[in-house]
Protein backbone atom coordinates (compact mmCIF):
# COMPACT_ATOMS: atom_id res chain seq x y z
CA UNK A 1 0.00 0.00 0.00
CA UNK A 2 1.30 3.40 -0.94
CA UNK A 3 2.22 5.47 2.09
CA UNK A 4 0.91 8.99 1.86
CA UNK A 5 1.21 11.98 4.10
CA UNK A 6 -2.16 13.29 5.18
CA UNK A 7 -2.77 16.98 5.59
CA UNK A 8 -5.07 18.57 8.15
CA UNK A 9 -7.99 18.70 5.75
CA UNK A 10 -7.93 14.95 5.13
CA UNK A 11 -7.65 14.23 8.86
CA UNK A 12 -10.63 16.46 9.68
CA UNK A 13 -12.62 14.78 6.93
CA UNK A 14 -11.97 11.26 8.23
CA UNK A 15 -12.69 12.24 11.84
CA UNK A 16 -15.92 13.94 10.77
CA UNK A 17 -17.12 10.95 8.76
CA UNK A 18 -16.37 8.53 11.58
CA UNK A 19 -18.17 10.81 14.03
CA UNK A 20 -21.16 11.24 11.72
CA UNK A 21 -21.41 7.49 11.11
CA UNK A 22 -21.40 6.86 14.86
CA UNK A 23 -24.09 9.54 15.25
CA UNK A 24 -26.35 7.86 12.71
CA UNK A 25 -25.89 4.48 14.39
CA UNK A 26 -26.50 6.03 17.82
CA UNK A 27 -29.72 7.59 16.53
CA UNK A 28 -31.12 4.16 15.67
CA UNK A 29 -29.69 2.07 18.53
CA UNK A 30 -31.94 2.38 21.56
CA UNK A 31 -29.39 2.23 24.38
CA UNK A 32 -27.20 4.96 22.91
CA UNK A 33 -30.11 7.05 21.63
CA UNK A 34 -31.57 7.33 25.14
CA UNK A 35 -28.17 8.19 26.66
CA UNK A 36 -26.16 11.45 26.87
CA UNK A 37 -23.77 10.10 24.20
CA UNK A 38 -26.08 10.82 21.27
CA UNK A 39 -26.36 14.60 21.92
CA UNK A 40 -22.56 14.79 22.19
CA UNK A 41 -22.20 13.08 18.81
CA UNK A 42 -24.73 15.53 17.36
CA UNK A 43 -22.68 18.52 18.51
CA UNK A 44 -19.38 17.03 17.38
CA UNK A 45 -20.73 16.11 13.94
CA UNK A 46 -22.33 19.52 13.52
CA UNK A 47 -19.15 21.42 14.41
CA UNK A 48 -16.83 19.23 12.34
CA UNK A 49 -19.26 19.26 9.41
CA UNK A 50 -19.47 23.05 9.40
CA UNK A 51 -15.67 23.35 9.66
CA UNK A 52 -15.29 21.00 6.70
CA UNK A 53 -17.82 22.96 4.63
CA UNK A 54 -16.00 26.21 5.50
CA UNK A 55 -12.73 24.70 4.26
CA UNK A 56 -14.43 23.70 1.03
CA UNK A 57 -15.89 27.15 0.56
CA UNK A 58 -12.39 28.60 0.92
CA UNK A 59 -11.15 26.10 -1.68
CA UNK A 60 -14.28 26.37 -3.80
CA UNK A 61 -12.47 26.21 -7.14
CA UNK A 62 -11.33 22.69 -6.37
CA UNK A 63 -14.55 21.35 -4.88
CA UNK A 64 -16.84 23.04 -7.39
CA UNK A 65 -15.55 20.52 -9.95
CA UNK A 66 -17.61 17.82 -8.23
CA UNK A 67 -20.69 17.10 -10.40
CA UNK A 68 -24.13 17.95 -9.01
CA UNK A 69 -22.92 20.62 -6.57
CA UNK A 70 -25.02 23.39 -8.16
CA UNK A 71 -28.19 21.27 -8.04
CA UNK A 72 -27.51 20.51 -4.38
CA UNK A 73 -27.03 24.19 -3.59
CA UNK A 74 -30.37 24.92 -5.26
CA UNK A 75 -32.04 22.12 -3.27
CA UNK A 76 -30.80 23.69 -0.02
CA UNK A 77 -32.01 27.10 -1.20
CA UNK A 78 -35.40 25.52 -1.91
CA UNK A 79 -35.43 24.09 1.62
CA UNK A 80 -34.56 27.52 3.01
CA UNK A 81 -37.36 29.07 0.94
CA UNK A 82 -40.01 26.71 2.32
CA UNK A 83 -38.65 27.33 5.82
CA UNK A 84 -39.17 31.07 5.44
CA UNK A 85 -42.57 30.72 3.75
CA UNK A 86 -43.86 28.47 6.55
CA UNK A 87 -42.27 30.42 9.39
CA UNK A 88 -45.64 30.92 11.12
CA UNK A 89 -45.57 27.22 12.06
CA UNK A 90 -42.02 27.37 13.42
CA UNK A 91 -38.65 28.04 11.87
CA UNK A 92 -36.02 26.54 14.17
CA UNK A 93 -36.38 22.83 13.34
CA UNK A 94 -36.65 23.41 9.59
CA UNK A 95 -33.58 25.63 9.84
CA UNK A 96 -31.66 22.82 11.56
CA UNK A 97 -32.51 20.42 8.77
CA UNK A 98 -31.36 22.89 6.13
CA UNK A 99 -27.98 22.74 7.87
CA UNK A 100 -27.97 18.94 8.15
CA UNK A 101 -28.91 18.62 4.48
CA UNK A 102 -26.01 20.90 3.61
CA UNK A 103 -23.68 18.74 5.71
CA UNK A 104 -24.83 15.58 3.92
CA UNK A 105 -24.31 17.18 0.51
CA UNK A 106 -21.18 19.26 0.99
CA UNK A 107 -19.32 17.38 3.76
CA UNK A 108 -20.25 13.75 3.00
CA UNK A 109 -20.90 13.73 -0.75
CA UNK A 110 -18.44 16.32 -2.03
CA UNK A 111 -14.94 14.90 -2.53
CA UNK A 112 -11.57 16.25 -3.61
CA UNK A 113 -11.37 15.11 -7.23
CA UNK A 114 -7.60 15.61 -7.19
CA UNK A 115 -6.96 13.39 -4.17
CA UNK A 116 -5.49 9.94 -4.82
CA UNK A 117 -7.79 6.96 -5.21
CA UNK A 118 -5.89 4.99 -2.56
CA UNK A 119 -6.73 7.56 0.11
CA UNK A 120 -10.46 7.28 -0.57
CA UNK A 121 -10.27 3.48 -0.78
CA UNK A 122 -8.61 3.45 2.64
CA UNK A 123 -11.29 5.78 4.00
CA UNK A 124 -13.98 3.50 2.56
CA UNK A 125 -12.46 0.46 4.26
CA UNK A 126 -12.27 2.23 7.64
CA UNK A 127 -15.88 3.38 7.53
CA UNK A 128 -17.12 0.02 6.23
CA UNK A 129 -15.48 -1.90 9.05
CA UNK A 130 -16.92 0.45 11.67
CA UNK A 131 -20.37 -0.19 10.24
CA UNK A 132 -19.79 -3.96 10.09
CA UNK A 133 -18.58 -4.15 13.70
CA UNK A 134 -21.37 -1.95 15.09
CA UNK A 135 -24.13 -3.70 13.16
CA UNK A 136 -22.80 -7.14 14.17
CA UNK A 137 -22.76 -6.17 17.86
CA UNK A 138 -26.28 -4.73 17.54
CA UNK A 139 -27.47 -7.89 15.76
CA UNK A 140 -25.92 -10.11 18.44
CA UNK A 141 -27.52 -8.09 21.25
CA UNK A 142 -30.86 -8.27 19.45
CA UNK A 143 -30.56 -12.04 18.99
CA UNK A 144 -29.89 -12.40 22.73
CA UNK A 145 -33.13 -10.53 23.36
CA UNK A 146 -34.86 -12.83 20.89
CA UNK A 147 -33.68 -15.94 22.77
CA UNK A 148 -34.68 -14.39 26.08
CA UNK A 149 -38.13 -13.49 24.68
CA UNK A 150 -37.42 -9.97 25.86
CA UNK A 151 -39.92 -7.20 25.17
CA UNK A 152 -39.86 -3.79 26.75
CA UNK A 153 -41.28 -0.33 26.16
CA UNK A 154 -39.00 2.55 27.08
CA UNK A 155 -39.87 6.21 27.59
CA UNK A 156 -36.94 8.59 27.22
CA UNK A 157 -36.34 11.67 29.34
CA UNK A 158 -37.97 13.71 26.55
CA UNK A 159 -41.11 11.55 26.72
CA UNK A 160 -40.38 9.64 23.52
CA UNK A 161 -41.82 6.12 23.36
CA UNK A 162 -39.36 3.41 22.20
CA UNK A 163 -40.04 -0.27 21.53
CA UNK A 164 -37.35 -2.89 22.16
CA UNK A 165 -36.87 -6.65 21.99
CA UNK A 166 -39.26 -9.03 20.23
CA UNK A 167 -42.45 -7.00 20.13
CA UNK A 168 -45.59 -7.14 18.01
CA UNK A 169 -44.27 -10.21 16.22
CA UNK A 170 -41.06 -8.50 15.05
CA UNK A 171 -37.50 -8.32 16.33
CA UNK A 172 -36.87 -4.68 17.10
CA UNK A 173 -33.97 -5.72 19.28
CA UNK A 174 -31.70 -2.82 20.13
CA UNK A 175 -32.83 -0.83 17.09
CA UNK A 176 -35.46 1.89 17.35
CA UNK A 177 -37.14 0.54 14.19
CA UNK A 178 -36.86 -2.99 12.70
CA UNK A 179 -37.09 -1.70 9.12
CA UNK A 180 -34.03 0.50 9.54
CA UNK A 181 -32.32 -2.29 11.46
CA UNK A 182 -32.97 -4.69 8.57
CA UNK A 183 -31.54 -2.25 5.99
CA UNK A 184 -28.43 -1.69 8.15
CA UNK A 185 -28.00 -5.47 8.32
CA UNK A 186 -28.35 -5.77 4.54
CA UNK A 187 -25.63 -3.14 4.00
CA UNK A 188 -23.40 -4.89 6.52
CA UNK A 189 -23.95 -8.26 4.81
CA UNK A 190 -22.97 -6.77 1.45
CA UNK A 191 -19.81 -5.16 2.85
CA UNK A 192 -18.89 -8.32 4.78
CA UNK A 193 -19.27 -10.31 1.59
CA UNK A 194 -16.93 -7.90 -0.20
CA UNK A 195 -14.16 -8.26 2.38
CA UNK A 196 -14.71 -12.01 2.68
CA UNK A 197 -13.93 -12.27 -1.02
CA UNK A 198 -10.95 -9.92 -0.81
CA UNK A 199 -9.24 -11.26 2.30
CA UNK A 200 -7.34 -14.47 2.96
CA UNK A 201 -6.83 -16.58 6.05
CA UNK A 202 -8.70 -16.81 9.32
CA UNK A 203 -9.91 -13.20 9.17
CA UNK A 204 -12.56 -14.43 6.73
CA UNK A 205 -14.27 -16.22 9.63
CA UNK A 206 -15.06 -12.82 11.16
CA UNK A 207 -16.90 -11.77 8.03
CA UNK A 208 -18.85 -15.04 7.95
CA UNK A 209 -19.88 -14.47 11.57
CA UNK A 210 -20.99 -10.94 10.68
CA UNK A 211 -23.04 -12.22 7.75
CA UNK A 212 -24.74 -14.87 9.92
CA UNK A 213 -25.55 -12.47 12.78
CA UNK A 214 -26.96 -9.80 10.50
CA UNK A 215 -28.90 -12.34 8.46
CA UNK A 216 -30.56 -13.78 11.59
CA UNK A 217 -31.56 -10.28 12.67
CA UNK A 218 -32.82 -9.56 9.17
CA UNK A 219 -35.02 -12.68 9.20
CA UNK A 220 -36.72 -11.94 12.52
CA UNK A 221 -37.11 -8.22 11.83
CA UNK A 222 -39.86 -9.32 9.42
CA UNK A 223 -39.12 -6.30 7.24
CA UNK A 224 -40.50 -6.41 3.71
CA UNK A 225 -38.35 -3.38 2.88
CA UNK A 226 -35.34 -5.38 4.02
CA UNK A 227 -36.37 -8.34 1.87
CA UNK A 228 -36.40 -6.22 -1.27
CA UNK A 229 -33.17 -4.48 -0.24
CA UNK A 230 -31.23 -7.72 0.29
CA UNK A 231 -32.24 -9.08 -3.11
CA UNK A 232 -31.19 -5.84 -4.81
CA UNK A 233 -27.98 -5.27 -2.83
CA UNK A 234 -26.49 -8.76 -2.53
CA UNK A 235 -27.77 -9.81 -5.94
CA UNK A 236 -26.34 -6.72 -7.66
CA UNK A 237 -22.99 -7.07 -5.90
CA UNK A 238 -22.56 -10.74 -6.85
CA UNK A 239 -23.56 -10.10 -10.46
CA UNK A 240 -21.06 -7.25 -10.75
CA UNK A 241 -18.34 -9.15 -8.92
CA UNK A 242 -18.60 -12.17 -11.20
CA UNK A 243 -18.81 -10.00 -14.31
CA UNK A 244 -15.50 -8.32 -13.41
CA UNK A 245 -13.62 -11.60 -12.92
CA UNK A 246 -11.93 -13.41 -15.77
CA UNK A 247 -13.32 -16.90 -16.14
CA UNK A 248 -10.11 -18.83 -15.49
CA UNK A 249 -10.45 -22.21 -13.80
CA UNK A 250 -8.13 -21.17 -10.99
CA UNK A 251 -10.16 -18.08 -10.12
CA UNK A 252 -13.43 -19.96 -10.35
CA UNK A 253 -12.14 -22.45 -7.80
CA UNK A 254 -10.51 -19.81 -5.61
CA UNK A 255 -13.32 -17.27 -5.57
CA UNK A 256 -16.32 -18.87 -7.21
CA UNK A 257 -16.75 -21.86 -4.90
CA UNK A 258 -16.91 -19.80 -1.66
CA UNK A 259 -19.34 -17.36 -3.28
CA UNK A 260 -21.55 -20.15 -4.59
CA UNK A 261 -21.48 -21.72 -1.14
CA UNK A 262 -22.61 -18.44 0.45
CA UNK A 263 -25.34 -18.02 -2.17
CA UNK A 264 -26.57 -21.56 -1.47
CA UNK A 265 -26.59 -20.86 2.26
CA UNK A 266 -28.49 -17.62 1.67
CA UNK A 267 -30.98 -19.38 -0.61
CA UNK A 268 -31.50 -22.07 2.01
CA UNK A 269 -31.91 -19.30 4.55
CA UNK A 270 -34.63 -17.66 2.50
CA UNK A 271 -36.33 -20.99 2.02
CA UNK A 272 -36.17 -21.64 5.75
CA UNK A 273 -37.21 -18.16 6.91
CA UNK A 274 -40.79 -19.17 7.51
CA UNK A 275 -39.66 -22.35 9.23
CA UNK A 276 -37.36 -20.33 11.50
CA UNK A 277 -40.18 -17.96 12.40
CA UNK A 278 -42.56 -20.87 12.94
CA UNK A 279 -40.18 -22.65 15.28
CA UNK A 280 -39.58 -19.47 17.21
CA UNK A 281 -43.33 -18.98 17.45
CA UNK A 282 -43.61 -22.32 19.27
CA UNK A 283 -40.68 -21.43 21.52
CA UNK A 284 -42.19 -18.01 22.23
CA UNK A 285 -45.57 -19.54 23.09
CA UNK A 286 -43.97 -22.05 25.45
CA UNK A 287 -41.88 -19.45 27.27
CA UNK A 288 -44.81 -17.04 27.48
CA UNK A 289 -47.07 -19.74 28.88
CA UNK A 290 -44.48 -20.66 31.51
CA UNK A 291 -44.03 -17.03 32.53
CA UNK A 292 -47.77 -16.49 32.69
CA UNK A 293 -48.09 -19.21 35.34
CA UNK A 294 -45.90 -17.24 37.72
CA UNK A 295 -47.27 -13.80 36.95
CA UNK A 296 -50.29 -12.13 38.58
CA UNK A 297 -53.25 -11.92 36.21
CA UNK A 298 -53.20 -8.14 36.10
CA UNK A 299 -49.59 -8.27 34.85
CA UNK A 300 -50.13 -10.80 32.07
CA UNK A 301 -49.13 -9.23 28.78
CA UNK A 302 -51.14 -9.49 25.62
CA UNK A 303 -50.04 -12.00 23.00
CA UNK A 304 -47.08 -10.68 21.07
CA UNK A 305 -47.71 -12.74 17.95
CA UNK A 306 -47.63 -11.64 14.34
CA UNK A 307 -51.39 -12.00 13.93
CA UNK A 308 -52.03 -8.27 14.16
CA UNK A 309 -49.34 -7.42 11.62
CA UNK A 310 -50.53 -10.12 9.21
CA UNK A 311 -54.09 -8.89 9.49
CA UNK A 312 -53.02 -5.29 8.82
CA UNK A 313 -51.06 -6.36 5.74
CA UNK A 314 -53.96 -8.45 4.44
CA UNK A 315 -56.28 -5.48 4.79
CA UNK A 316 -53.79 -3.08 3.17
CA UNK A 317 -50.75 -4.52 1.40
CA UNK A 318 -49.01 -1.13 1.65
CA UNK A 319 -49.60 -1.00 5.43
CA UNK A 320 -50.89 2.57 5.14
CA UNK A 321 -48.23 3.85 2.74
CA UNK A 322 -50.60 4.38 -0.20
CA UNK A 323 -52.77 6.58 2.02
CA UNK A 324 -49.70 8.55 3.12
CA UNK A 325 -48.59 9.05 -0.48
CA UNK A 326 -52.07 10.34 -1.29
CA UNK A 327 -51.78 12.69 1.70
CA UNK A 328 -48.53 14.05 0.28
CA UNK A 329 -50.32 14.93 -2.95
CA UNK A 330 -53.27 16.47 -1.10
CA UNK A 331 -50.99 18.69 0.99
CA UNK A 332 -48.86 19.55 -2.07
CA UNK A 333 -51.98 20.76 -3.90
CA UNK A 334 -52.44 23.44 -1.22
CA UNK A 335 -48.85 24.66 -1.62
CA UNK A 336 -47.58 23.39 -4.98
CA UNK A 337 -44.56 25.70 -5.35
CA UNK A 338 -42.60 25.54 -2.07
CA UNK A 339 -44.47 22.92 0.00
CA UNK A 340 -45.36 22.69 3.69
CA UNK A 341 -41.89 22.26 5.18
CA UNK A 342 -40.47 19.22 6.95
CA UNK A 343 -40.87 19.91 10.67
CA UNK A 344 -43.86 22.16 9.97
CA UNK A 345 -45.72 19.58 7.89
CA UNK A 346 -48.08 18.42 10.67
CA UNK A 347 -49.33 21.87 11.82
CA UNK A 348 -49.59 22.96 8.20
CA UNK A 349 -51.63 19.88 7.24
CA UNK A 350 -53.86 20.24 10.31
CA UNK A 351 -54.77 23.75 9.22
CA UNK A 352 -55.05 23.30 5.45
CA UNK A 353 -56.01 19.62 5.00
CA UNK A 354 -57.39 18.43 8.36
CA UNK A 355 -59.08 15.39 6.80
CA UNK A 356 -55.98 14.02 5.12
CA UNK A 357 -54.77 10.63 6.35
CA UNK A 358 -51.39 11.87 7.61
CA UNK A 359 -53.04 13.86 10.43
CA UNK A 360 -56.41 12.10 10.63
CA UNK A 361 -55.99 8.39 11.46
CA UNK A 362 -55.97 6.00 14.41
CA UNK A 363 -52.15 5.80 14.61
CA UNK A 364 -51.34 9.45 15.25
CA UNK A 365 -49.76 12.23 13.19
CA UNK A 366 -47.23 11.21 10.54
CA UNK A 367 -44.21 13.45 9.97
CA UNK A 368 -43.02 11.36 7.01
CA UNK A 369 -44.80 10.05 3.93
CA UNK A 370 -42.57 6.94 3.93
CA UNK A 371 -41.27 7.72 0.45
CA UNK A 372 -38.47 10.18 -0.29
CA UNK A 373 -40.00 11.60 -3.46
CA UNK A 374 -43.38 12.20 -1.82
CA UNK A 375 -41.58 13.70 1.18
CA UNK A 376 -39.78 16.16 -1.09
CA UNK A 377 -43.04 16.92 -2.88
CA UNK A 378 -44.95 17.61 0.34
CA UNK A 379 -42.13 19.32 2.24
CA UNK A 380 -40.53 21.41 -0.54
CA UNK A 381 -43.18 21.48 -3.24
CA UNK A 382 -42.57 21.21 -6.97
CA UNK A 383 -39.26 23.05 -6.75
CA UNK A 384 -37.78 20.63 -4.23
CA UNK A 385 -39.23 17.51 -5.86
CA UNK A 386 -37.91 18.45 -9.32
CA UNK A 387 -34.46 19.26 -7.93
CA UNK A 388 -34.41 15.96 -6.04
CA UNK A 389 -35.22 14.02 -9.25
CA UNK A 390 -32.61 15.97 -11.21
CA UNK A 391 -29.95 15.18 -8.58
CA UNK A 392 -30.84 11.49 -8.67
CA UNK A 393 -30.82 11.29 -12.47
CA UNK A 394 -27.61 13.29 -12.78
CA UNK A 395 -25.76 11.03 -10.34
CA UNK A 396 -27.16 7.83 -11.85
CA UNK A 397 -26.26 8.70 -15.44
CA UNK A 398 -22.85 10.01 -14.38
CA UNK A 399 -21.59 7.01 -12.39
CA UNK A 400 -23.36 3.98 -13.84
CA UNK A 401 -21.31 3.34 -17.01
CA UNK A 402 -17.85 4.08 -15.50
CA UNK A 403 -18.56 1.87 -12.47
CA UNK A 404 -19.98 -0.99 -14.53
CA UNK A 405 -17.09 -0.89 -17.01
CA UNK A 406 -14.28 -0.57 -14.47
CA UNK A 407 -11.81 -3.45 -14.28
CA UNK A 408 -9.25 -1.87 -11.94
CA UNK A 409 -8.13 -3.17 -8.54
CA UNK A 410 -10.88 -1.15 -6.90
CA UNK A 411 -13.69 -2.49 -9.09
CA UNK A 412 -15.01 -4.84 -6.39
CA UNK A 413 -15.22 -1.98 -3.91
CA UNK A 414 -17.08 0.15 -6.43
CA UNK A 415 -19.49 -2.73 -7.00
CA UNK A 416 -20.11 -2.94 -3.25
CA UNK A 417 -20.67 0.83 -3.04
CA UNK A 418 -23.23 0.66 -5.86
CA UNK A 419 -24.92 -2.35 -4.25
CA UNK A 420 -25.10 -0.67 -0.83
CA UNK A 421 -26.55 2.53 -2.29
CA UNK A 422 -29.04 0.30 -4.10
CA UNK A 423 -30.23 -1.01 -0.72
CA UNK A 424 -30.63 2.58 0.52
CA UNK A 425 -32.57 3.56 -2.63
CA UNK A 426 -34.96 0.68 -1.95
CA UNK A 427 -35.48 1.88 1.61
CA UNK A 428 -36.08 5.42 0.32
CA UNK A 429 -39.17 4.11 -1.44
CA UNK A 430 -40.76 3.00 1.85
CA UNK A 431 -39.08 4.86 4.73
CA UNK A 432 -37.87 8.30 5.79
CA UNK A 433 -34.42 7.84 4.29
CA UNK A 434 -31.72 9.59 2.28
CA UNK A 435 -32.69 13.14 3.18
CA UNK A 436 -34.49 14.73 6.16
CA UNK A 437 -32.83 12.22 8.49
CA UNK A 438 -29.47 11.36 10.03
CA UNK A 439 -29.50 7.61 9.45
CA UNK A 440 -26.86 5.02 8.54
CA UNK A 441 -28.62 4.74 5.17
CA UNK A 442 -28.23 8.47 4.54
CA UNK A 443 -24.56 8.23 5.49
CA UNK A 444 -23.98 5.32 3.12
CA UNK A 445 -25.94 6.97 0.31
CA UNK A 446 -24.09 10.27 0.25
CA UNK A 447 -20.63 9.02 1.25
CA UNK A 448 -20.51 6.09 -1.15
CA UNK A 449 -22.15 8.11 -3.92
CA UNK A 450 -19.48 10.77 -3.46
CA UNK A 451 -16.75 8.15 -3.85
CA UNK A 452 -18.35 6.81 -7.06
CA UNK A 453 -18.90 10.26 -8.57
CA UNK A 454 -15.30 11.22 -7.83
CA UNK A 455 -14.14 8.00 -9.50
CA UNK A 456 -16.37 8.64 -12.53
CA UNK A 457 -15.05 12.22 -12.79
CA UNK A 458 -11.45 10.99 -12.92
CA UNK A 459 -12.32 8.29 -15.47
CA UNK A 460 -14.17 10.70 -17.73
CA UNK A 461 -11.35 13.22 -17.53
CA UNK A 462 -8.78 10.55 -18.39
CA UNK A 463 -10.94 9.43 -21.30
CA UNK A 464 -11.16 12.96 -22.70
CA UNK A 465 -7.37 13.35 -22.86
Amino acid sequence: MEKVKQNYEEIIEVIFKVCYLLLTLATFITVIYASPVQPLLVKASLVLGMVLILIRVVKIRKYAKMPCVILMVLFCVSFLLTTVMNRQYGITENGKWVIWTGIQFFALYVCDVERSEEKYRREFRILSHILIVCSSIAALASIVQLVQVYSQYITTADGEFIVTGYTWGRLWGVYTDPNYGAVISVISITLSLLFFLQKKGLIRIAYIVSIILNFVYFVYSDSRTGEIAIVVSVGLFLILWFSKKKASAKKIVRFGVPVILIVCIAAAGFGGMQAMKSQYGKYYAAVSAERAKNRPKQEVKKDNSTAGRKQDIQQDVSNGRFALWQSAVEVWETSPVYGAGYSTFVPYAQEHTPDTYAVNNDQGNYTSMHNTFFNALAFQGTIGAVLFVLIALRILTYVLIPVLKDQSDGSAELAAMLACTGAVVVSMMFLLEGIYTNSPGSFVLWTFTGYMVRFAYRKRREGSK
